[in-house]
Order: structure tokens, then C-alpha cells, then sequence
């Protein structure tokens, strides 16, 4: 696998109080990245949320911040991938942020107009 520069940023970039959102076109590569970056994370500690799955889609659509405690369980780390295909994502990723500040949310979006849209804060 080809170690991308941007994932070094990343990494130097995580747990600072802030989502991280990575935009790019399809087929670039946001999914391989984050995959590498969650291997150098315990298991345990980290999750993994594809939203090209439908039933995923719908349980992150207009969640609440006690849903999302159940979620993300006490995993440190939470990857959200193909994050524009959720409904209102800008405030699922605000209530995670604010909710809960010790935590990391890295999300992927291959619409970055559809994802940034939806953004409630920068």
C-alpha cells in the first residue's frame, strides 16, 4: 500500500477537539486512507461507520446525542465513511463533537458539495 502524505497530517491532527472531514473525488482513495490510518489504532478503540449501507444511513439520519453514546460505545476513534449520503450529517457530526470532546470523528465524503452543505458550524 502507497503511505500518503496527507495521512501524516491527519494523524498529527487527531484528538484536538475538532472533526476531521476529507473531501475528495470517487475512487481517490478517502476509504484506503482512513483504513490505514484506523490500523494504527487498537481495535477496540476505534470504529468504523460505511454509509453506503442503508440501515446504517437511517440509524445516523436525525440521531440524538444518547443514540449516538450507544453507537460509538467508548471507542475513542470514529470513522465515518461516505458521510454526505446521511440526512442532516452536519448536525450528527456537531452533536458527536460537542458531546463528546474526548473522542475523534474523521469523516469521508466523495460530495463534498452535498457534505459541506449540510455543515451546521465550520
Amino acid at each position: 500500500m502507497i503511505k500518503r502524505i496527507i495521512q501524516e497530517r491527519i494523524e498529527a491532527s487527531l484528538f484536538k477537539g475538532k472533526a476531521i472531514i476529507i473531501y475528495g473525488a470517487r475512487q481517490v482513495g478517502k476509504t484506503t486512507l482512513i483504513q490505514a490510518i484506523q490500523k494504527n489504532f487498537p481495535e477496540a478503540d476505534s470504529i468504523y461507520i460505511n454509509c453506503d449501507e442503508p440501515d446504517l444511513r437511517a440509524i445516523l439520519t436525525d440521531v440524538t446525542s444518547t443514540a449516538l453514546r450507544e453507537i460509538i460505545g467508548n471507542k475513542k476513534l470514529v470513522f465515518i465513511d461516505e458521510a454526505q449520503r446521511v440526512k442532516n450529517m452536519g448536525l450528527t457530526l456537531k452533536l458527536l463533537v460537542d458531546n463528546f470532546p474526548d473522542r475523534q470523528v474523521v469523516a469521508t465524503g466523495s460530495s463534498s458539495l452535498d457534505l459541506s452543505n449540510e455543515i451546521v458550524e465550520p
